[in-house]
């Protein structure tokens, strides 16, 4: 076991010598750890980290310098400036809630797994709340489970990145909880999609979870692109998480490696490709951060 952790540790000094040349400023939920973590390779004197409640799922900037995290019937709020929680939120309603996206006007949606109905049967059910906080209406999906991360568009439908893949769907009418599935986006293989954004160039990326791959998604459900790490021997992909695509058109997202704190040795922890799917830049500090789900790319 000693043997095999020294070893970890050597591959993720020599590799994060190579990358080097290309550096970045990182905000990261780190599952594992229970932290929402700051790290800027310019100046590491800058880095720093806040415990929050784990599992600090969906983590996402929510302006000002702020960071969101889920855990619980709730969430948590980080100011970066303050390095602290400013913030914290949670509803009885809420409960197998795992994220949390806003809306325009200052509310939030928020996606829970349940079971809903007599018998009780899997559903992903997005409960909708105004900007003061209170419950204003629910969207049930029914059939449907395993819920990760849903992402907003901006004409108001939703993705909801899922057990089987993604699905394309709208909000229940007003005075109705029946949500709308509009389409459906199958993954190639494995399970538990972690979340779908809009793409640059039409359609949608998708960070396939256990597919351990980030795929790039036609409109009409045609999977276009596929891009997977090569990492050296010992080292391996795992749960491909919260996918980010830069302006330059590079795309990073994290390799999620497990639930323990140091799983983070497994593989490489966030990996950044370029347009035609080459690695040229990837984070792997077991050292110093765990499983990471969420990042946010400031540089």
């Amino acid at each position: 076991m000693g043997k095999c952790l020294c070893l970890g540790m050597v591959l993720g000094v020599l590799f994060a010598r190579a990358d080097e040349s290309v550096r970045h400023i990182l905000v990261m939920g780190d599952e594992s750890r229970g932290s929402i973590h700051y790290l800027d390779q310019f100046n590491t004197n800058n880095s720093f980290s806040v415990k929050v409640p784990r599992p600090t799922w969906d983590m996402r900037a929510c302006g000002a310098g702020r960071y969101r995290s889920v855990s619980g019937t709730g969430f948590t709020i980080v100011d970066l400036a303050q390095r602290k929680i400013v913030d914290q939120f949670s509803h009885p309603a809420l409960s197998g809630l795992v994220t949390v996206c806003d809306v325009p006007g200052g509310g939030f949606l928020a996606g829970a797994n349940q079971k809903i109905g007599t018998p009780a049967k899997d559903a992903i059910v997005v409960y909708s709340f105004s900007a003061d906080r209170q419950m204003i209406g629910k969207s049930v999906y029914a059939g449907v489970h395993y819920l990760r991360m849903m992402t907003r568009l901006d004409n108001g439908e939703i993705l909801l990145a899922y057990y089987e893949g993604v699905i394309r769907g709208a909000l229940a009418a007003a005075g109705t909880d029946a949500g709308t599935v509009l389409q459906k986006y199958a993954l190639p293989r494995g399970r538990n999609a972690y979340r779908a954004i809009p793409r640059q160039a039409g359609g949608y990326w998708v960070g396939a979870g256990y597919a351990a791959a980030l795929y790039a998604y036609a409109a009409d459900g045609t999977v276009v692109k596929t891009f997977e790490a090569k990492q050296p021997d010992g080292l391996k992909n795992v749960f491909y998480a919260q996918p980010v695509e830069m302006a330059n058109g590079h795309l990073m997202i994290p390799n999620w490696c497990g639930h323990g704190p140091d799983d983070g040795r497994k593989g490489w922890q966030v990996i950044e490709f370029d347009a035609d799917g080459q690695v040229v830049w990837h984070l792997h500090d077991p050292v110093a951060y765990g499983s990471i789900t969420g990042i946010d790319v400031l540089k």
